[in-house]
């Protein structure tokens, strides 16, 4: 992959991000294409650069909410590094890559919920159940139209252990 693809694909996911996420929310529910982003190069790439990819991508996101500044590079950090484990970890298939979008995710949301949220416990266990899995199951769809839409322009998504996505 060619230096300046990875760097072109974070600007297009942020810039969805910014106009595309807020239209497509349902009630407080909105898909988080950031997320999707580093998904989908962690699984190419593997835990350490998927977990760098994902710091950098969380910095470009938090200069928008310098209060929590650090929250987003920590949680899609996180993200980053979980998606190439479980890439070298899983086969490929179009299930196991709904999983792997679900639960980090869902990862994702649980961590930065819980510490955004923090000491109010009883808010962080209602943000779980109404915002974060509803949300974790929107990115996931969102994921795999992704990453089917880029399949059929001859994009190739290549797990970390370089088995190729059928």
């Amino acid at each position: 992959m060619k230096w300046w693809v990875p760097i072109l694909s974070a600007a297009v996911f942020l810039v969805l991000q910014a106009t595309l996420s807020s239209r497509m929310a349902i009630g407080a529910i909105a898909p988080d294409f950031v997320v999707v982003c580093v998904v989908l190069f962690g699984l190419q790439r593997g835990r350490i650069p998927g977990a760098v990819y994902g710091f950098v991508l969380g910095l470009v996101v938090d200069v928008g909410n310098p209060g929590f500044l650090g929250l987003n590079a920590l949680t899609k950090t996180v993200v980053g590094y979980a998606a190439g484990r479980m890439g070298s970890a899983t086969s490929p298939g179009s299930l196991v890559l709904f999983v792997v979008f679900l639960v980090t995710a869902f990862v994702h949301d649980v961590v930065y919920y819980t510490l955004y949220l923090w000491p109010q416990v009883g808010g962080i266990l209602v943000s779980m159940v109404t915002v974060a899995l509803p949300s974790a199951l929107y990115t996931a769809v969102i994921g795999i139209a992704v990453e089917r839409i880029l399949a059929l322009l001859g994009a190739r998504v290549v797990m970390a252990d370089g088995k190729e996505r059928r």
